[in-house]
């Protein structure tokens, strides 16, 4: 289940992304505040009382102090993160990012907890603590200041690590990851679809192959940015070919048809800066089909989620039947079931087809916009 409850959180966040990095934020860092208040609590008690002083510490006072900290910096981690990634941070190089990155974090974090603590103790003292507790804290603070800040920076490095496993899985992916949901084989019910750049052979020799991978980077890039709108779910890159994914238990088939033409939208709306610099617009063709599939982890140095059956040789099949027929989008009569398809777009049926490698025919359709 964990795995839809994270899918759903995916869709979510393609559609308020702004949004979902605040509440994200703000969750992680009121567990990671409430963690610490434990951490520094234990600690506070078990050395008053080998000491054998007072433990009549304020709990509720500084445990609500530790979690509004906590909520006030994923607020504004989150808006910090969201700034960066969209407008600083976009087409920089990993160094740069990282580099300016950190320096930003930790101005962000000195001064909230340089404002915390002017708050709590010079004006709120009397609402979150005891008179026992506000001394201790009063005493100590340059200790508190250390370790707060330290522990911050180290939970932020935490972040950024469950940041990289989501960009490297996949969004929706690295809940059931870490909660082993890949270690063994299962089986999933997905419609995968296949895009291969056309006529790449010739684009490449005209371009050479350094101005073809900055084409093919651009594309693919472009192409993202439509897979947060139609929750796809990028499975592999393979040279010049993109594969996506849906799991049907979340989501409507009919979207990935929507996807595909809205992928070649965006290049359109995108024209003259193509043609610009590569003399090309991309064009893309597609096969898509859907059934049963095995998800599991492989590797050992590189680990990875893999997904095996006969789903995604029918739909790389069927992508290179684009090709025989001069179609853009070929889809199987099992994705052409949804009678969304039909009502959104133009149909028209290819008949059966005999498949490499496959002793049974497959029905295959042509799609079209209206």
């Amino acid at each position: 289940m964990g795995k839809y409850y994270a899918l759903n959180f995916y869709s979510f966040s393609n559609q308020y992304p702004f949004l979902s990095k605040i509440i994200k934020q703000v969750i992680f860092w009121i567990f990671a505040y409430g963690l610490l208040f434990l951490i520094i609590h234990l600690t506070a008690l078990s050395v008053l009382q080998a000491m054998g002083r007072s433990t009549d510490l304020s709990i509720s006072g500084v445990l609500t102090l530790f979690l509004s900290l906590g909520a006030f910096l994923g607020l504004c981690l989150g808006i910090t993160d969201h700034f960066l990634k969209n407008h600083l941070f976009r087409n920089r190089s990993l160094g740069f990012n990282i580099l300016v990155g950190g320096i930003l974090y930790f101005g962000v974090l000195t001064i909230i907890i340089s404002l915390l603590r002017f708050i709590v103790v010079e004006f709120a003292s009397e609402t979150f603590l005891n008179q026992y507790t506000e001394n201790i804290v009063r005493m100590n603070w340059r200790f508190y200041n250390v370790i707060i800040l330290s522990y911050t920076l180290f939970m932020t490095l935490v972040l950024s690590f469950i940041s990289q496993m989501t960009n490297k899985f996949g969004p929706g992916l690295i809940l059931p990851f870490l909660l082993g949901k890949f270690r063994y084989p299962a089986e999933e019910n997905r419609l995968f679809m296949f895009l291969d750049l056309k006529d790449s052979t010739q684009l490449a020799e005209k371009l050479g192959h350094l101005k073809y991978s900055a084409f093919i980077q651009e594309s693919f890039m472009d192409i993202n940015q439509i897979v947060k709108k139609y929750n796809a779910q990028i499975y592999q890159y393979v040279g010049d070919e993109i594969v996506v994914s849906w799991p049907l238990r979340c989501y409507d088939t009919s979207l990935a048809v929507e996807f595909f033409f809205a992928v070649h939208k965006r290049f359109q709306y995108k024209k003259q800066h193509y043609l610009k610099i590569y003399n090309h617009i991309p064009v893309f063709k597609a096969g898509a089909h859907q059934g049963l599939v095995t998800a599991v982890e492989v590797g050992d140095i590189k680990r990875e989620i893999a997904y095996h059956g006969d789903t995604l040789n029918v739909a790389s099949r069927i992508e290179g039947l684009c090709k025989t027929y001069d179609k853009l989008i070929l889809i199987s009569g099992k994705v052409n079931e949804n009678p969304k398809i039909a009502e959104n777009f133009i149909v028209k049926p290819l008949g059966p087809q005999k498949l490499e490698g496959r002793e049974m025919s497959v029905d295959v359709f042509c799609i079209a916009e209206k």
